[in-house]
């Protein structure tokens, strides 16, 4: 009795059979299918006829102008060309891996977030892609948007007031304005202060003409009280100085006290009206951003988190007993 073919057996048959099986389906042509593959017409043919040799039946119908499908060859056509786009699909991803653990970028930066929410998020980011180098600018706050515009950054990381011709910006977090006091301020155990009860109060606050200070005056406006500093500074970093030196109290963003100096400074939210700002990248509208740059943002808005106001004054509170 003569034995039947064992039916093929995946590992059997090539990815270069059946990529070759597709190409005569589609082109319905010898010659055009060999020439999309770069092959000659008689390898092109071997490679069909093998495959039709390991699944033991015949795929395609022969004829003087053309090569049609056999019932069967319809049957594994959308089968193959399916697991073609999973392959696809499977490679891309393992291309963009690839680019996402390496490659390098710059991103342009304030002097204040480069000092503060910058480093840590750098340091945590390096450790999961250490295949990727990252040029950091601190720059002005108005340079930002021009090193973005001209090229010099990939990407830029600011607190964006207004749109910018060019440019989009997307909130990568929401930083609400505390009180920064020494631990032993009347004020400084609470849970949260209303704005109204800084009245009297010695604050310290930036110059007018930055956004913090637009936003600080917005506080005290909704609160319906009056806005009488006592010192009046350039940068957030005198501020600080002041508030630790017990000479003033100072309205600021909870990242702006991640760094300071003294073990006695309290942060406390600020309520009625509760004041964010946005902490935005600021990207360039004509360029698409690579993958390492999409790692580093998805990277920011996940590990930023752990600066919410609720986490700050429990850290700065933690930090005075040690």
């Amino acid at each position: 009795m003569k034995e039947s073919k064992n039916p093929a057996r995946p590992e059997s048959v090539t990815l270069r059979q059946l990529r070759a099986f597709v190409a005569v389906a589609q082109e319905q042509s010898i010659t055009r299918a060999a020439q999309r593959l770069h092959l000659t017409a008689s390898a092109l043919s071997m490679l069909v006829s093998s495959l039709e040799g390991e699944l033991a039946v015949r795929l395609f119908e022969r004829t003087t102008r053309r090569v049609v499908l056999t019932e069967e060859g319809q049957s594994l056509l959308p089968l193959v060309q399916t697991v073609f786009k999973d392959l696809d699909q499977a490679f891309d991803g393992l291309r963009q891996l690839s680019d996402r653990r390496s490659g390098r970028f710059a991103v342009a930066t304030s002097p204040l977030l480069a000092a503060t929410l910058l480093p840590s998020l750098l340091a945590s980011f390096r450790i999961r892609f250490p295949g990727i180098e990252i040029d950091l600018m601190d720059l002005p706050v108005d340079g930002i948007a021009k090193a973005v515009l001209e090229g010099q950054a990939d990407f830029g990381v600011c607190t964006a007031d207004k749109e910018m011709a060019g440019l989009v910006a997307t909130t990568l977090y929401q930083d609400r304005l505390m009180l920064a006091c020494l631990a032993d301020h009347p004020l400084a155990m609470r849970k949260e202060v209303r704005w109204s009860e800084l009245t009297g109060e010695p604050l310290a606050l930036l110059r007018h003409g930055s956004g913090l200070r637009t936003l600080v005056e917005r506080g005290f406006s909704e609160a319906g009280e009056p806005l009488m500093p006592a010192f009046q500074v350039a940068h957030v970093s005198t501020a600080v100085g002041l508030v630790e030196a017990g000479l003033a109290v100072a309205i600021l963003p909870s990242y702006a006290l991640s760094r300071t100096r003294s073990p006695s400074v309290v942060a406390v939210p600020l309520t009625s009206p509760v004041m964010l700002r946005n902490i935005v990248a600021l990207t360039d509208s004509k360029r698409q951003l690579t993958v390492p740059c999409e790692a580093f943002l998805a990277h920011f808005k996940s590990g930023v988190t752990e600066l919410t106001p609720g986490k700050m004054q429990t850290m700065l509170r933690m930090r005075k007993t040690d």
